[in-house]
């Protein structure tokens, strides 16, 4: 093997084997700053790309969570106004209390089986003050008499007010049955005003926003299927009173389902 194959140490001279990388003597390297790699500079476009990815890897995340949360959940899928915006009660009763078809008109509807029942408690955002013969608190609700209606009693005609009915245990209802107005008679019907639209909340997060008839009759809503440990019924808008401003329900009936 020829001298000149050898590598020579530029740091002690010596001459080291030609597949050597650090010299044998001194250990200094044979061929300067040895290269690992080249760094690679970085461009926008480069970085424009690593985050396009990662948005792409994320949606991929999301979506196949989504997946998974969509077929672990059970629960009854819920929309925020129950699939219907503003859906009007029916009137059990037979023909139409407006013959034309306008407002007030309803139709007849077969009774949905159930079990009356009686909530364990029943309160309200405000009552009208009592007077020396007659109350207005919320519990005339449940009195089974229309003659003795709940008012609301802040000034105004009512809008925002509630009434709220909680049972012992979680029922599963099939109707509610509702008195609009003050029904004690004719005079205090007209004269005070009736609830036209009610926002019905469930226990369970459920809403439906209901229009009432202006009606005597009672008038029937289907609730959630879902069990409910209590109810909220709010005033949304109202029939105006020709003389009070005093937003009345009369009845509320619960039916708990037979099943």
């Amino acid at each position: 093997m020829s001298p000149t194959e050898f590598v020579r140490c530029s740091q002690c001279r010596a001459l080291n084997e030609p597949q050597a990388i650090f010299c044998s003597r001194c250990g200094a390297s044979l061929y300067g700053r040895i290269r690992w790699g080249r760094r690679r500079r970085v461009t926008p476009a480069g970085v424009a790309m690593s985050i396009a990815l990662l948005l792409v890897l994320a949606g991929m995340v999301f979506t196949l969570y989504s997946i998974v949360q969509h077929a672990l959940d059970t629960e009854e899928p819920v929309d925020p106004w129950a699939g219907q915006s503003g859906t009007t009660a029916t009137v059990v009763s037979t023909g139409t209390d407006n013959p034309d078809g306008g407002e007030g008109s309803a139709t007849t509807v077969t009774t949905i089986p159930g079990t009356l029942i009686r909530p364990s408690s029943i309160t309200s955002s405000s009552t009208l003050k009592p007077t020396s013969i007659n109350n207005y608190r919320p519990t005339n609700l449940l009195d089974g008499d229309p003659a003795t209606p709940w008012s609301e009693g802040v000034e105004g005609p009512g809008v925002g007010e509630w009434v709220k009915l909680e049972f012992s245990e979680q029922v599963s209802l099939s109707r509610i049955e509702i008195a609009n107005g003050s029904q004690k008679d004719e005079e205090r019907f007209l004269g005070n005003p009736r609830v036209k639209s009610l926002e019905v909340e469930y226990s369970t997060g459920t809403t439906q926003l209901i229009r009432l008839l202006d009606t005597q009759e009672y008038q029937t809503i289907i609730p959630t299927r879902q069990l409910v440990e209590w109810i909220k019924m709010t005033i949304v808008s109202v029939y105006p009173g020709k003389e009070w401003d005093d937003t009345s329900l009369s009845e509320i009936h619960v039916y708990a389902r037979a099943d």
